[in-house]
Order: C-alpha cells, then sequence, then structure tokens
C-alpha cells in the first residue's frame, strides 16, 4: 500500500495501527471493497455495457451482504432467504376429505361380495375370526386386489388404519391404485 501511495511504510504502518485495520472483520473488508469499487463505477462519466452489469452485480452482492448482517444480528433464517418468510403467509388449501356416506360404503361391499372368488371369501371368514392372516399363495390368483378391496372396506367400518407388509415399492403402489380405483 505504501509503495502504490508512494509514502513512508511506517506511515502506513501508524494508519494501520491507529485505524484498526487488523480488527476489522472479513466480511466488512468485502463490504468496503465492494463499496469503494460501485463508487468508482458510478462516478466513471462514460459507462460501458460491462460497467453496469458490474453495478448491478454489486448491488445484488452489497444487498446480500446487508441480509447476513441482519442474520447475524437477529439469527432469523428469513432474514437471509425472503423466500422463507413468505413460505408460512398466505392462508392453506384445507386437504379435501374423503368422505363416503353409508350408502356409498354398503354399495362397495355389496361390489366385494359379488366380485370376490369362493376362495377369497374364505380369505374374507378368515380375517373376520382372526388378527393375522398367513397366507402361503401362488402367484396371480388377485391377492393384492382382494386385500387392496377388503382394507378400503375394514378401514371405511372401523376408521382404523390399515397396515399392509409389501415385498416391493412397486407392489405397495399396485395396492394404493387398486384402492383408490375401488373407492372411485
Amino acid at each position: 500500500i505504501a509503495a502504490m501511495l508512494q509514502m513512508k511504510r511506517p506511515t502506513v504502518q501508524s494508519w494501520k495501527q491507529r485505524d484498526g485495520w487488523d480488527s476489522v472483520a472479513p466480511i466488512s473488508r468485502v463490504e468496503m471493497s465492494l463499496e469503494a469499487r460501485l463508487t468508482q463505477l458510478i462516478i466513471k462519466p462514460q459507462k460501458t455495457g460491462g460497467d453496469f452489469k458490474e453495478i448491478d452485480l454489486l448491488g445484488r452482492q452489497i444487498e446480500r451482504l446487508a441480509r447476513v448482517n441482519r442474520y447475524s444480528q437477529t439469527g432469523n433464517e428469513a432474514d437471509l432467504n425472503p423466500n422463507v418468510a413468505n413460505r408460512n403467509k398466505g392462508g392453506r388449501r384445507q386437504p379435501k376429505k374423503n368422505f363416503f356416506s353409508d350408502e356409498a360404503i354398503e354399495k362397495l361391499e355389496q361390489i366385494f361380495f359379488e366380485q370376490s372368488f369362493e376362495y377369497q371369501l374364505h380369505w374374507y371368514r378368515a380375517g373376520l375370526e382372526h388378527r393375522i392372516r398367513d397366507i402361503l399363495k401362488s402367484r396371480q390368483i388377485g391377492a393384492t386386489f382382494y386385500f387392496s378391496r377388503e382394507a378400503l372396506l375394514r378401514a371405511l367400518k372401523t376408521g382404523h388404519n390399515q397396515i399392509f407388509l409389501s415385498a416391493s415399492k412397486t407392489q405397495a403402489y399396485v395396492f394404493r391404485e387398486y384402492i383408490i380405483a375401488f373407492a372411485r
């Protein structure tokens, strides 16, 4: 700095000690540098397109540093990111409730019994007697289809959640789709 200003080194050293240059926080140094560069660009008589771009960039950086300073004082994350403050603003939509009338439940039950095979009705009767059913089954016998419908009916009648263990995520989604299709 002394060489650039063509001053004696002890003079610059005394400025450094007097003004506490070493005690300035790094973020404050960045702010001062941004401010100095922005001032240079603003007072420049003939500005180029690049100058205007740099002015815009420096302005955004100063705004960002102001947010960081505000955050360091309050500790509020919304000071860093304005979107966080807006996230919980306006009213939220109430989730649409799934409502089934008694008639609709009876209609689903009628469809369930009409479309079930005899061996599936055996599973149904076993479910009335036993809390847990272990079924050794072959492939492609409609177990997912049957149990998805039974689960919906049981949930509608009792109001209790239904829990199932599935072999894969894909199987769970198939199960879910069967329930949705049956409900419609």
